[in-house]
């Protein structure tokens, strides 16, 4: 096979380096000649006893300054919870670096219409209770900015209700809530994803209820896509979160039906009769597979229960008292489910209210964390979720102590995500020290990179890989050690 430039190291004394620093000194002294390639490797992990194929970081902000959305203070403010949120974040900041694009998807339900009243929603002020908060964007936004990015190169998008979202409140010239000063802050612009250019989003061979979306094109050409949503339940999908808040990557306009154009119909159901407690969660995984979450940080500090908004009996106020963030979005949002009470395991989710149609009375939806866990697209399952943090403790009662077995043998496991743009993560378990080499393929069998070659510890390793300037296509990834060879299928879409 022909070796592709792209795979030649021209700093292998670097490269150790970088590989010893991250494993730490306890485990340096087994590496024998290892070899990571840093222009694909963005981060790499290992753990000798974990078998948890996802992590995610919680911080208890009970007490704090942060619990009133004071911004920057000393005793723990937002931006210092969030900042000790993503650093606990393996492979977080390596998402981030000067020449990426990065989009940061927020969610501000019902546009300027549901700021009436002076921005109170049953007593409670609109971004503590179904906005994304300002703070919590910035604080992001400032991280992404303090690992490289340039701000001309960071967007604040969202598929805005309305017009006026962004020239008279929150974006315009009423700035009551705080967004303005934000995009200030921050030197990024801001995107309304309702308006074009559009371009077609593939879902891929393997999607539910569409082969593709339409979507602003930022969506496409944004190297990184960050989702913050404000932690909810849901009517018709039972949970509000990081996937969730995929909904409003697509413009209104184009995703209304006959009988329901108060919003996106079209991924609610197919037709204005059809129940939609199976479908818009099927609709989520689609838009999930268009347009990958690469960073979920979730903002429930303050936030609801009840459903996504006031024209709903039940919605109500909640505090959360926390933030919570994690490179798989399944496992982010499988820690909200939680957090709202919901079973994040089971194949269905409650609803808040009976969801009535012409045909049928629905009390829960199909689960779209499980569907997305079926797929192969993250893990839904707590025992294999790593919860990190000062809020760990949280959530421990979903954790009983039940034995995480290891594998008996080697092992690669699927890459996730999986259809991916423009990074993955591929797994690999070695149950004593061996010599290993891993290494990318396109479908022709040109060998594109060499991400691991020598001797390497026995346990979990995790390898965050990157595809930037390569093709759109299928790519190959094989290990091999003294005694096993493994090959797995990885797609690139852009």
């Amino acid at each position: 096979m022909k070796k592709d430039k792209k795979g030649d190291s021209s700093e292998p004394n670097s490269s150790r380096r970088n590989f010893l620093r991250t494993l730490g000194t306890a485990t340096a002294g087994l590496l024998v000649a290892p070899y990571l390639k840093p222009s694909g490797v963005f981060a790499y992990n290992h753990k000798r006893t974990s078998s948890y194929p996802a992590t995610v970081a919680i911080t208890n902000t009970t007490g704090t300054p942060a619990d009133t959305y004071v911004y920057d203070d000393s005793n723990g403010g937002v931006k210092q919870k969030v900042q000790y949120l993503l650093e606990q974040l393996d492979g977080a900041a390596d998402l981030f670096s000067s020449g990426k694009k990065v989009a940061i998807k927020i969610n501000l339900t019902g546009g300027s219409g549901n700021a009436d009243n002076n921005g109170n929603v049953d007593g409670v002020f609109i971004t503590e209770i179904v906005w994304t908060h300002p703070a919590v964007i910035r604080a992001v936004g400032e991280f992404v900015l303090d690992h490289g990015v340039n701000p001309a190169d960071l967007y604040i998008v969202d598929s805005f209700w309305d017009a006026a979202t962004v020239t008279t409140a929150p974006f315009g010239s009423n700035d009551k809530f705080g967004y303005l000063a934000v995009q200030k802050a921050l030197g990024c612009k801001v995107v309304d994803l309702n308006g074009g250019p559009y371009v077609d989003m593939s879902v891929g061979s393997n999607g539910f209820n569409f082969t593709s979306f339409k979507m602003n094109q930022i969506l496409s050409e944004v190297d990184v896509y960050v989702s913050i949503p404000k932690l909810k339940q849901h009517s018709a999908a039972g949970l509000t979160c990081s996937l969730k808040n995929q909904v409003g990557t697509v413009p209104k306009s184009l995703y209304m039906i006959t009988n329901d154009n108060g919003r996106r119909g079209a991924l609610h159901h197919k037709t204005s009769t059809a129940t939609e407690g199976d479908y818009l969660p099927e609709s989520i995984c689609d838009l999930n597979a268009a347009r990958h979450v690469h960073l979920a940080v979730v903002d429930a500090i303050k936030n609801a229960k009840g459903g996504e908004g006031n024209w709903l009996s039940t919605f109500a106020p909640y505090e959360n008292h926390v933030l919570f963030a994690g490179l798989d979005p399944v496992a982010t949002d499988s820690i909200g489910a939680y957090l709202m009470g919901l079973d994040c395991e089971a194949k269905t989710l409650p609803l808040p209210l009976p969801l009535t149609d012409d045909k049928t009375t629905a009390t829960e939806c199909d689960n779209y964390l499980d569907l997305l866990n079926t797929k192969g697209v993250g893990t839904n399952q707590l025992q294999e979720i790593n919860i990190i943090g000062d809020g760990a403790n949280l959530i421990t009662s979903v954790r009983p102590n039940v034995a995480i077995t290891q594998p008996a043998d080697f092992k690669l496991c699927a890459n996730f995500p999986n259809p991916f743009n423009p990074s993955t993560t591929i797994d690999f378990y070695l149950p004593r020290n061996e010599h290993v080499t891993l290494r990318v393929f396109d479908i022709t069998g040109r060998e594109i990179e060499t991400l691991v070659e020598g001797e390497v510890p026995a346990g979990e390793h995790r390898l965050h890989w990157s595809a930037a300037g390569l093709a759109s296509g299928i790519y190959l990834c094989r290990m091999q050690t003294r005694s096993f060879a493994s090959t797995i299928k990885m797609l690139y879409q852009k």
